[in-house]
């Protein structure tokens, strides 16, 4: 519609007259932030994308489909049992200021339990787990200080489930996380006083957004995926380990996959491949807007009309039939909330909710900058596992477990951040 072309007329002029250039250069797949620029500038283009992001809403709230993944109805109980495998359960938990309710749902059994541990204990625990998680340290020395967080919050979150027998003979858990456990890295959570006994040496884990969502994106994904694989590689010079990333994806999986890097990696040639793959896999940096998370972005090639940067409004306009969507990058899984600065009760306006609705089954993306290095390897390993035949979440688990056996990369800020999200 014509408003909608005046808006992003309007947005990507502005954006270019602000824009500092550059990036991090720097071996962290981060933020390409804005630099310094007119005040009145700035005001204007918060503006339009305010006015650009309302429209998107009145537009996105008219469709079944985005209703269907953003609110719904809530999921009938059979149905979800239904669905779920011997080896699943489905854990949907509920944060209020005085405890904590989880909702554990098993092919065979629904039952709920209070966890008697409410907001602001959790919001203290996540917000410590993560402060220390994300900046590693070298082998030797004092006892982390990250193991007593994660120890309590498995305490907490886990083991009284656990003790309820809902939990024996599962393998995979589903986990539907409220509030500040949006930011958890739950794959990290220690079980007792073992120093490795992490939450992902007992269970895979996904990440859903909700037990509705998760129902409707399991009996959506009925056919199967193409058999494609596109990797993205944009910032060769900056994020040398990229190359190296994608250039072993394309090993692993032969003349199935195209592999783009540098200018070749353009947002145009993304645009013209990606609905026809199987999996998309994106090595480059990722940026978060606090004051819009409509306009996050992955960093991409610009070509011609298009600026590079594949924003979260555009990806909710695509049409994929991925099994799996990659964001080898920074704090894609990031919506809004606490942790990042921005007014909770939108994380559904993400990258990882965005892929999901334009059609992945799949969204593997991060909680944290990562270190290039590492990513690469882990990367290299997941997508080993995934070309030998096991699944999304059976390849991550393999993959973190990889990560756990090697000194180098033990520190759960090598492969906690890593979270799979959808079916």
């Amino acid at each position: 519609m014509a408003r909608e072309q005046d808006l992003r007329r309007r947005i990507s002029t502005l954006t270019r007259e602000l824009e500092a250039g550059g990036t991090t250069g720097s071996g962290f797949r981060g933020p390409v932030l804005l630099g310094p620029s007119a005040d009145a500038a700035r005001e204007a283009l918060a503006r339009a994308q305010e006015a650009y992001a309302a429209l998107l809403l009145e537009i996105r709230e008219s469709q079944p489909r985005y209703a269907a993944l953003v609110t719904g109805d809530v999921a009938p109980p059979e149905q979800l049992m239904r669905r779920l495998g011997p080896d699943e359960a489905l854990i949907e938990y509920l944060v209020s200021d005085s405890t904590t309710v989880a909702f554990v749902v098993t092919a065979d059994t629904l039952a709920a339990l209070d966890l008697n541990v409410g907001h602001h204990e959790l919001l203290t625990l996540v917000d410590f787990a993560r402060g220390t998680l994300t900046r590693p340290r070298p082998a030797g020395g004092t006892v982390p200080v990250w193991r007593a967080p994660l120890r309590q919050l498995y305490r907490d979150l886990i083991t009284p489930i656990e003790a309820t027998g809902l939990l024996a003979g599962k393998r995979a858990l589903l986990i539907a996380p409220h509030a500040e456990l949006h930011y958890l890295p739950f794959a990290a959570l220690l079980a007792g006083t073992a120093p490795d006994q992490y939450l992902v040496s007992r269970y895979r884990v996904t990440d859903i957004p909700s037990a509705t969502v998760w129902l409707r994106l399991r009996e959506r994904a009925v056919e199967p995926a193409p058999p494609g694989v596109l990797a993205l590689a944009p910032h060769a010079q900056t994020l040398p380990a990229s190359v190296a990333e994608v250039t072993a994806i394309g090993r692993i999986f032969g003349p199935q996959a195209r592999v783009l890097v540098g200018a070749a990696a353009s947002e145009p040639a993304f645009r013209e491949l990606a609905p026809a793959q199987g999996i998309v896999h994106f090595a480059t940096y990722g940026v978060l807007n606090k004051d819009n998370p409509l306009f996050s972005f992955v960093e991409l090639t610009p070509r011609g009309a298009d600026d590079g940067r594949l924003e979260v409004h555009e990806v909710f306009g695509l049409t994929l039939q991925a099994r799996l969507v990659v964001l080898s990058a920074c704090r894609t899984a990031l919506g809004s909330g606490a942790f990042v600065d921005v007014p909770g009760g939108d994380d559904w306006v993400g990258l990882v909710r965005a892929f999901l609705y334009a059609g992945a089954s799949n969204v593997l993306a991060t909680l944290w900058p990562v270190e290039d290095r590492a990513t690469a390897q882990l990367m290299e390993r997941f997508y080993t596992e995934l070309g030998a035949g096991r699944s999304e979440s059976e390849a991550l688990a393999a993959a973190q477990r990889w990560s756990l056996s090697n000194p180098a990369t033990a520190h759960p800020f090598y492969w906690a951040g890593f979270t799979l999200s959808g079916r």
